[in-house]
């Protein structure tokens, strides 16, 4: 037992030790970080493995010090810094890129990430992290491999079964269908023998509202002529096959290519639906000259034309700025409905095929804060039914009871705090669900 004491007592301080040495800007580093709790984990793992046989006692110890190390190192302020890089690093090594491994080096990397996954007490954060980012890969198609996926999502769902992963399984399963629907939907257009929408190639992902982690954003966004004919031909289409369905079109999350025409070299250009609609612009209206198109536009005349809102507008316009395919006056990093727009006539590139997508692609810090705000929201969500659940079954519960019971209830996924719990059963009592039992204030009932 001392022995054991002392593995555990070894492990936790060697783990906090390495992470206490990280420099600052490596704290928010996912693969620095990860890869610190793995080496540990590996290291004690390889020692437990030669020196005691793999003794359950000693393998449990060296759980319950891992456990400690990934939920209360010195970087894991309140418990979800953890969750948060693990779900990042995955995405790391999940996206196509420059360092991308052989199949069998990230099965066994991704193998290792589900035994640290594991020692996380906040599944629900990992959860909410890990849905965002793979609903990022399917949409934009930065996925590394499908094989890669499953070995995750498999992983997860051996360690949380199979309500943790569903809404993960369903999005693959939306991708797949999307395919066939484009295929029937092209064939539907060929059947007369003439393409109504000529050369213009268009395909879509229909995407089932609960199952996705995105949003429907109230958009004003003036689709761009050339895009309208597309979009009326498939709702027409869809409507025929699905009645009752209704299709909410997620602009800022759509992309398309366009080929440059006034530069010296045929540039093609992958760009976001509002990216395309700023440069489309230039396409319309007269110019000072009498020929056609806009040479000079302003961020007011934008925004009239576009219907792009405030931020969104100046994200739009700063990813083409900063892509050097618009030129801006004046040359600062402010942005004023006054300030002109132009076509950088001298745009020069190495690559006739150009990102410029990509800038808007990146998570920003209010998308990180909202994620966070998504979990508290979700939590309360879970509290209030499993408040609910439990008192269906017993009609009557004491207030200790009932909260051990939710607390019990809810530990797979986070520690829930007392006064959360509380402000949940209050919302319930308010929303008539639950009911004091009358001369007792520590009793309530369950309102059928």
């Amino acid at each position: 037992s001392s022995g054991i004491n002392a593995e555990y007592g070894h492990v936790t301080n060697v783990g906090f030790d390495a992470i206490k040495a990280l420099p600052e800007k490596d704290t928010n580093d996912s693969a620095v970080y990860v890869e610190t709790l793995l080496s540990i984990y590996r290291q004690f793992s390889e020692v437990v493995k030669r020196s005691f046989d793999n003794h359950p006692s000693f393998v449990a110890s060296l759980d319950k010090a891992c456990r400690k190390v990934v939920n209360e190192n010195p970087v894991n302020k309140g418990g979800t810094k953890s969750p948060e890089l693990l779900a990042k690093f995955c995405d790391l090594l999940l996206k196509k890129g420059t360092k991308n491994l052989e199949e069998a080096e990230l099965e066994e990397k991704l193998n290792q990430i589900i035994i640290i996954f594991k020692y996380v007490d906040v599944k629900d954060v990992f959860q909410k992290f890990y849905s965002k980012m793979l609903a990022r890969r399917l949409i934009h198609g930065t996925s590394y491999s499908d094989d890669a996926e499953s070995i995750m999502i498999g992983g997860l769902k051996q360690a949380c079964g199979f309500e943790y992963t569903s809404k993960l399984q369903r999005m693959f399963t939306d991708m797949t269908l999307s395919i066939d629907i484009n295929d029937k939907f092209k064939e539907s257009l060929t059947k007369d023998g003439v393409n109504p929408l000529g050369k213009l190639d268009f395909s879509i992902l229909v995407l089932t509202a609960g199952s996705w982690p995105v949003q429907a954003q109230p958009s004003s966004f003036n689709v761009p002529q050339e895009l309208e004919k597309c979009i009326d031909l498939f709702q027409g289409w869809y409507n025929s096959q699905h009645q009752g369905r209704r299709l909410n079109w997620l602009h800022h999350l759509s992309k398309g290519e366009v080929r440059a025409c006034y530069l010296k070299k045929p540039y093609e250009f992958q760009v976001t639906n509002y990216q395309m609609g700023v440069l489309l612009l230039f396409n319309s209206g007269e110019s000072s000259g009498g020929g056609k198109g806009y040479t000079v536009l302003t961020m007011d005349d934008i925004m009239r034309l576009s219907n792009l809102k405030d931020t969104e507008l100046v994200r739009t316009l700063e990813s083409l700025v900063e892509s050097k395919l618009l030129r801006k006056q004046p040359d600062d990093s402010d942005y004023q409905a006054s300030h002109e727009f132009s076509l950088n006539l001298g745009f020069a590139s190495k690559r006739l095929k150009n990102k410029i997508a990509g800038a808007l692609q990146k998570e920003t810090r209010t998308q990180n804060d909202e994620t966070y705000k998504g979990i508290d929201d979700d939590r309360k969500l879970f509290l209030q039914a499993a408040i609910v659940r439990i008192m269906k079954a017993r009609k009557i519960h004491t207030h200790v009871n009932l909260i051990q019971e939710v607390i019990e209830q809810a530990k797979a996924r986070f520690q829930p705090n007392i006064p959360m719990i509380k402000k949940c059963i209050e919302h319930l009592i308010e929303k008539e669900y639950l009911q004091r039992v009358d001369g007792e204030t520590d009793r309530y009932s369950y309102v059928a």
